[in-house]
């Protein structure tokens, strides 16, 4: 079967409320239980890889065996569950032999020479549940509070001596109707009354976190997407849509969790970027819906920007060597340069039109698929000679752009170069149905000299972003008269200003290649 269903995280401010909600006004109407599982994989973690989560749970008194498969469209995902009785299981593949993701496992191990499965970690949750009817269908709702457990102490009833995790979660399942009555409860309650955020990571994927003692999710990079030669729009907003879904919702889940490293960030704004780009190249005047979602996708980027920014400044490749020679300057040790404020990119993906906004991005993978919406070859040429021109009047100027300006081309460029990506494999107006070989072998090279002038305004940007940082710490420093963070600011400028000349040389270069080329 297919299981349809959204998960939540909980803050500790609002589980009381969230808790009173799912028990119901009605004495009865939820039901108590506690729900112990282990969770088996690979040593090497191949299931974990292949999307699988496979698993043994007591529901009070009777054992469960449960294969689950991945969900591509963040909220169905494949389910077989195995009743098996009162008595501790021994795990068996074979119990799903007739089901997909059986099968699917079942292949997957066979090509893993004789690899084993293990318990690599234990769930000991306390669930609180209840239905509850929507004009669209019935939905359960799930409240999960308890542990993954990792290691070899045993769970008990007074607590644990394993590695564990604390889990705090809302699911909310569908039982019967459409997946919009999912959606609904999900925008009505979880988001605009309580203020939950949407948590993509699986309790399967926190487990094998713990059980390798990791803390942190692995980044999930936003990868090109690519529209087939004879998609419709339809299929393409799918494939678009379910290419970005894990980039921007699944890293904004561990940014949200604590922990994140800045690539988890700066994928989800890529994801962002390339979700935008294609949608504006499928919409058409009308498409009022699919308007309104990019313009979402370009203002939470925009929100992002400032974390983004703050973490690139930290981590640029002058930053160290600026630091070294500021202490070099000082003959000895001193007070380091400072680095860039962290901002708190967490406030901003916990803000509930954000949230409402991801939502409405899983909702659009839920609807229904026409192969009769228009080819996507009919609707991008204008969109894609508009942003052209627009680039390329900007690049014949770039020698009078000040900052703003080529900050603008760099972005255009970015624009223009995603849209190149989604588009490859479509014919142009004189490729007739399919395209040549030659044709494909111009738009890689065009494709390469984009990334290489963007790259370069890139470089050129991060050195101009921190001059005006540099001017302002300065500038204030002299008014108070702070003579140390002066000196720090003077010292900084100085040595920014020759390698921001010789980015700025290159970043031209590059566009004159570019530009002779094209």
């Amino acid at each position: 079967m297919k299981e349809i269903e959204l998960r939540f995280q909980i803050p500790a401010s609002e589980w009381a409320a969230v808790h009173r909600w799912v028990q119901g006004e009605t004495a009865g109407a939820a039901r108590t239980e506690r729900l112990q599982a282990a969770y088996f994989d690979t040593p090497a973690r191949d299931l974990a890889r292949a999307g699988f989560a496979l698993r043994l749970r007591r529901e009070g008194e009777v054992w469960v065996q449960t294969l689950k498969g991945a969900a591509p469209d963040g909220m169905t995902r494949l389910e077989h569950n195995v009743p098996l009785g009162a008595d501790e299981p021994v795990l068996q593949v074979e119990r799903h032999a007739d089901h997909p993701a059986g099968q699917a496992l079942v292949a997957l191990l066979a090509g893993l020479e004789g690899q084993g499965l293990t318990c690599l970690f234990r769930t000991d949750i306390t669930r609180v549940s209840r239905a509850f009817q929507t004009p669209h269908g019935e939905v359960e709702l799930a409240l999960d509070r308890g542990a993954l457990l990792a290691g070899d102490g045993e769970a008990t009833d007074e607590g644990a001596t394993d590695r564990r995790t604390p889990v705090a979660e809302l699911e909310i399942e569908l039982k019967q109707g459409e997946p919009r009555a999912v959606l609904e409860v999900a925008r009505e309650w979880a988001i605009e009354r309580f203020g939950l955020t949407l948590e993509l990571r699986t309790k399967a994927l926190r487990g094998d976190l713990l059980a390798r003692r990791e803390t942190c999710a692995a980044v999930a990079v936003s990868r090109p997407i690519v529209w087939a030669a004879d998609h419709r729009r339809d299929p393409a907003l799918t494939a678009l849509l379910r290419g970005v879904l894990e980039p921007v919702i699944g890293n904004a889940s561990q940014v949200l969790a604590g922990g994140h490293r800045p690539e988890h960030l700066h994928q989800l704004r890529v994801g962002l970027r390339r979700l935008r780009v294609g949608l504006l190249l499928l919409a058409a005047p009308e498409a009022v819906a699919l308007r309104a979602l990019a313009d979402g996708a370009a203002s939470l980027s925009r929100a992002l920007a400032p974390a983004r920014d703050a973490d690139a400044q930290a981590l640029a490749p002058w930053r160290a060597e600026m630091d070294t020679a500021w202490q070099a300057e000082r003959a000895g040790p001193s007070a380091p340069l400072p680095t860039p404020a962290r901002i708190d990119a967490a406030a901003v993906l916990r803000d509930r039109a954000v949230q409402g906004w991801m939502l409405a991005m899983i909702g659009w993978l839920a609807l229904p698929v026409s192969e009769d919406s228009p080819l996507v070859r009919a609707l991008v040429p204008a969109t894609l000679t508009a942003w052209t021109a627009a680039a390329a009047r900007q690049v014949k100027r770039f020698d009078r752009l000040e900052a703003a300006g080529r900050h603008q081309l760099r972005r255009r460029l970015r624009r223009l170069k995603l849209a190149l990506e989604l588009t490859q494999a479509l014919p142009g107006p004189d490729d007739g149905e399919r395209l040549g070989r030659k044709a494909s072998e111009r738009r890689a090279q065009r494709l390469a000299r984009l990334q290489a002038a963007q790259q370069a305004l890139g470089a050129l940007n991060d050195l101009e972003l921190a001059l005006a940082t540099t001017r302002d710490e300065l500038a204030v420093a002299l008014s108070s008269g702070d003579a140390a963070v002066a000196a720090q600011a003077g010292f900084a400028l100085g040595f920014l200003r020759p390698r921001h000349a010789r980015a700025l040389a290159q970043a031209a270069k590059a566009l004159r290649k570019s530009r002779r080329a094209d």
